[in-house]
């Protein structure tokens, strides 16, 4: 199905490296250049087929809209559910992510990074097992994307507050960040 669609719309796919801000990009054509979908090479298959047919979802509410509509609107998340339908008659997601996919499509958001529940479904077919600030105990450290040192301290609200060891500076953390142990 995915390649019917790389072949229907003229996609160009590229596959790259990491990226630590975003999962996946689609791009509008552009002087003379297609429509074009970037997706992180480093995603389990599951989160990459996740963040591929956001990324359709954003070309096909392209199409049918051009650009009159904002990017993670209601237009995107109706072709957002109709894409992700297809998948789901075809037993190709385990039960637990289709699970909690369908808890997500209820109101899909910007990214499924947002979503607690459907991000730590999906890292559970990771190649190496996941550790969130949320796992953490109070007063752990943990090492941060950069090799920054951290130490979990409070939940507020929705956040901890953390304190880099170096600098003794305070940083909010996503209770589902994903960190490494020190």
């Amino acid at each position: 199905m995915i390649v019917g669609w790389i072949i229907e719309h003229k996609i160009v796919l590229t596959v790259t490296q990491k990226r630590n801000s975003i999962l996946g990009n689609y791009r509008a054509p552009h002087n003379g250049k297609g429509h074009r979908i970037s997706i992180n090479g480093d995603l389990n298959p599951y989160a990459f087929l996740v963040t591929f047919v956001h990324e359709m979802a954003h070309l096909t509410t392209c199409v049918k809209h051009q650009k009159r509509v904002t990017s993670h609107g209601s237009e995107w998340k109706e072709q957002f559910k109709l894409l992700m339908d297809e998948f789901f008659g075809r037993k190709i997601l385990p039960h637990d992510v289709r699970a909690a996919l369908k808890i997500y499509l209820i109101n899909p958001a910007s990214t499924h990074c947002n979503d607690p529940h459907l991000i730590k479904v999906l890292d559970r077919y990771n190649k190496k097992a996941v550790l969130y600030v949320q796992d953490l105990d109070s007063n752990a450290l943990f090492v941060w994307n950069d090799g920054r040192i951290f130490k979990k301290g409070e939940k507020l609200r929705k956040r901890y507050k953390c304190y880099e060891v170096k600098t003794k500076r305070i940083y909010l953390f996503n209770p589902i960040a994903k960190v490494r142990s020190f």
